[in-house]
């Protein structure tokens, strides 16, 4: 890994130098930011806090479940976590069969990640269906749910801090006023355009 980032790394100073490349895109920090992430994601100690925090912004959602860290025997190298296996989010048939109601489980997952971006600020970064099952369960007396989210896998995280999600408010505003204006002024605030961006050509395109 160390070996294939040094590689990136050499790659990237050559590219960075080609005019049309270095004015739209900051490489070096791109390549910073990927080469962050993937030496994170090999930190099991780290992905174990991971996991604990995001179980803990979800402690009063019981529709909503994280697998227990067994810190005895998790290591930096090995990761050891209770065993939550279900049914996968992409198998329909299995949710259909289950009694579930696909178009929920879509929902609820929408506004799940919306609660992990704008009301927690630690969101999970690799939400492939790997890392996603519906656990079916047994409704309690005082209506709870009759199924769950389950997320594994807490190697990638994102953080939001407030700017940024002041930039991401404005922007989902922008898109549903249509306010074009708006959504250049979000991306200012989310720091996501070059210095030499053409603000007045890109609220046109967004129009």
């Amino acid at each position: 890994m160390v070996t294939d980032l040094a590689a990136l790394e050499t790659v990237g100073n050559w590219i960075k130098r080609y005019p049309p490349v270095r004015r739209r895109a900051d490489v070096p920090a791109l390549l910073a930011e990927f080469a962050r992430i993937l030496r994170g994601e090999l930190d099991y100690v780290a992905e174990g806090h991971n996991a604990e925090t995001f179980a803990e912004n979800f402690k009063g959602s019981p529709d909503v479940r994280v697998p227990r860290v067994y810190w005895p025997t998790t290591t930096a190298r090995v990761l050891t976590l209770e065993d939550v296996f279900n049914i996968k989010i992409t198998d329909y048939a299995a949710i259909t069969a289950a009694g579930i109601d696909r178009a929920e489980v879509a929902e609820r997952l929408f506004q799940t990640y919306l609660r992990q971006i704008f009301e927690h600020g630690l969101f999970h970064a690799d939400p492939h269906p790997g890392n996603l099952f519906v656990e079916p369960v047994i409704p309690t007396q005082d209506g709870g749910p009759s199924w769950r989210l389950i997320f594994v896998d807490f190697g990638m995280v994102g953080r939001v801090p407030p700017s940024l999600r002041a930039g991401l408010r404005e922007m989902v505003i922008g898109v549903g006023t249509r306010d074009a204006a708006r959504l250049v002024r979000a991306s200012q605030i989310m720091g996501v355009l070059l210095p030499s961006a053409d603000l007045e050509r890109l609220e046109q395109a967004q129009g």
